[in-house]
């Protein structure tokens, strides 16, 4: 069967579907096909993706998100040469400088021989290590303090269920994770040893990001956790310094210690508190509602600003005043971006950073293939103008051909009373 007999649209003769803007609630009808693609209201100027009549698809099945990066096209090209290109910038940033040594460096945990530090955590260092038996160098995260065997606190039961989702979460753009286990007390796990930074470093030293960089990066970032989402994984800390990207360019999303898993898997202590980072928190997280994959995506909005910025857009003082400022956010528009900024990452940044989150990207999936296109536009993805609709928020319910039969039969009724009752005044 054809690609085209699959497409609703694609049926001669079948009408096209209505759509209501999701920031005026303007209704239009438009002459044209606009399933799958991108569309501006012209009352309000709000741009969204017309996911109406496949919703649920494009959110959850890997073979639409397939089929959908194929028809990318020149874009993966494209995607390869900023790749290269962000891999050469962060080989000449040299080494950073590395945290204060750890009580570990120049010792042996299990099989593995510490060598230095890495960095720095909430939950102590990271460090690089010599896998004696694999012949490998790999990162050493561990708890620092010790725990009796048998005593799970709620640190410990996060720290181990990081590396368990990690683990369950096999992609290129996601950290591996190789072993878990504990030594004398001390909880540990080895992960691939990422030669790079993290996308904050980067930011840090080179200033704001070009517009095809910050695209390329995000859309990577965005693949890994479209793969999250997939496997019942909410993130819950998406930021800069969780996104590595190595000398090759390769992206790559690391630290899972605050997700949200479905299931028995979950620390059942966090799953109800308010979990991330101040300064990149959806809103409704911050209310201290449950997250969802679309909390996932409005950070990854905040990331694409701090890329393209150079800076954060949550500023405080404060963690309570960050927080505050996130309960309080407003829907983003055009406005609220530099001029400078392309159209097309404006439109996407913006439909990110959505206060409600079904204004939002409904799928990572569909928002990394959105920023692959933007790397090499072409006219399939050209954003429409619709051009027939009535004024905004003027809804009125369809009436059934009976209840107006009753209610034209009521109206004659009337007529005829007040016929009679002029007739019999005259007299």
């Amino acid at each position: 069967m054809s690609d085209a007999a699959d497409k609703p649209d694609a049926t001669p003769g079948s009408p096209t579907p209505r759509l209501v803007c999701p920031q005026c609630k303007a209704l239009y009808q438009p002459a044209r096909p606009t399933f799958g693609r991108r569309v501006r209201c012209r009352h309000c100027g709000h741009v969204w993706r017309d996911e109406s009549r496949a919703a649920g698809q494009v959110a959850g099945a890997l073979g639409v998100a397939a089929a959908n990066w194929g028809q990318v096209g020149p874009a993966t090209l494209a995607a390869a040469d900023h790749g290269s290109t962000v891999g050469r910038v962060v080989a000449g940033l040299g080494k950073v400088v590395a945290p204060p040594a750890g009580d570990w460096v120049g010792k042996t945990l299990g099989r593995y021989e510490v060598k230095n530090v890495l960095g720095q955590g909430a939950m102590g260092y990271v460090y690089e290590a010599l896998d004696r038996d694999l012949k490998r160098m790999v990162a050493l995260k561990f708890l620092p303090r010790t725990y009796e065997p048998g005593q799970e606190p709620v640190g410990v039961r996060m720290f181990i269920q990081e590396a368990r989702v990690a683990a369950k979460l096999v992609h290129p753009n996601i950290v591996t994770i190789f072993e878990i286990g504990q030594q004398d007390g001390y909880y540990f796990f080895a992960m691939e040893r990422v030669h790079g930074v993290t996308l904050a470093m980067l930011i840090e030293q080179s200033g704001p990001l070009p517009a095809a960089q910050t695209c390329y990066v995000i859309a990577q970032a965005a693949r890994a956790l479209g793969a999250a989402h997939q496997a019942g994984i909410v993130h819950r800390d998406v930021k800069p310094s969780n996104i590595l990207i190595d000398e090759r360019g390769q992206v790559k999303v690391a630290d899972f210690g605050l997700a949200d898993v479905e299931g028995i898997e979950g620390v059942a202590e966090a799953r109800n508190r308010p979990m991330g980072t101040p300064g990149w928190m959806a809103p409704e997280v911050a209310r201290g509602e449950r997250a969802a994959p679309t909390s996932d995506i409005y950070s990854l909005g905040l990331v694409i600003y701090a890329a393209m910025a150079g800076r954060k857009l949550i500023q405080g003082t404060t963690k309570s005043g960050m927080v505050l400022q996130h309960r309080e956010a407003k829907s983003f528009r055009r406005d609220d971006l530099p001029p400078a900024w392309p159209p097309r990452l404006a439109d996407i940044t913006i439909q990110c950073l959505q206060v409600d989150p079904m204004d939002r990207y409904q799928s990572a999936e569909m928002l990394a293939v959105d920023l692959a296109r933007a790397l090499a536009p072409d006219h399939r993805d050209d954003t429409l103008n619709l051009e027939s609709g009535p004024q905004p928020a003027r809804t009125v319910a369809a009436v059934s051909p009976t209840i107006s039969w009753v209610v034209l039969a009521a109206l004659g009724v009337v007529v005829v009373l007040i016929a009679i009752w002029f007739w019999f005044l005259r007299r």
